[in-house]
């Protein structure tokens, strides 16, 4: 009896502590590189998220855990299938199948947020710290969007030219999620 009220107990305290799992709603991934003679634009709306947990702490919200983000390389779409095989190739596709977005930390200050993770891309790993914007929606939902800048060189992967003339050497990586928490 008394090991049944133990359960019971330890039961009743389980449960009724807050759950902080979110769920995505919404995911979307762009992405923008400039050439001389074209820009590129580009997006992803499969990619792949562990659920975020996510806590409403005073005016804004606090990320209790470190969560992954995967964008599968063949989801990448420019709307151009050339083009489309290019970027595949230049990211290493099929060696390599996807983008991994390790996000470690979320940090608040006033009405900004500043973000801080790992990106791998074709097997090379950089530190990156984005800046996003965290806008309350529906009940329950917020929406996170940002911008984060990388380099071809510094994923060591190659910059597509087109008669001879390279891209430029920065690539704009956006987010867009809507989150229910």
């Amino acid at each position: 009896m008394k090991y049944l009220n133990r359960i019971l107990f330890f039961s009743l305290i389980l449960f009724s502590l807050p759950n902080f799992a979110s769920e995505v709603l919404k995911k979307e991934i762009t992405f923008f590189a400039i050439h001389p003679m074209k820009e590129v634009h580009g997006v992803c709306k499969e990619v792949q998220i562990d659920s975020p947990k996510i806590q409403a702490a005073g005016t804004g919200y606090k990320l209790l855990a470190p969560f992954q983000i995967k964008v599968p390389v063949l989801k990448l779409h420019s709307g151009d299938e050339s083009r489309d095989s290019h970027i595949m190739e230049i990211l290493g596709y099929p060696d390599t199948p996807e983008i991994l977005v390790v996000i470690e930390s979320v940090s608040q200050t006033g009405e900004s947020y500043s973000i801080k993770g790992k990106l791998t891309i074709h097997g090379t790993t950089q530190s990156f710290e984005s800046s996003a914007k965290v806008e309350s929606k529906d009940a329950g939902q917020i929406r996170v969007a940002g911008t984060v800048y990388i380099k071809f060189s510094d994923f060591k992967l190659e910059r597509p030219s087109l008669l001879f003339v390279k891209a430029k050497e920065e690539i704009e990586i956006g987010f867009d999620f809507l989150i229910k928490i």
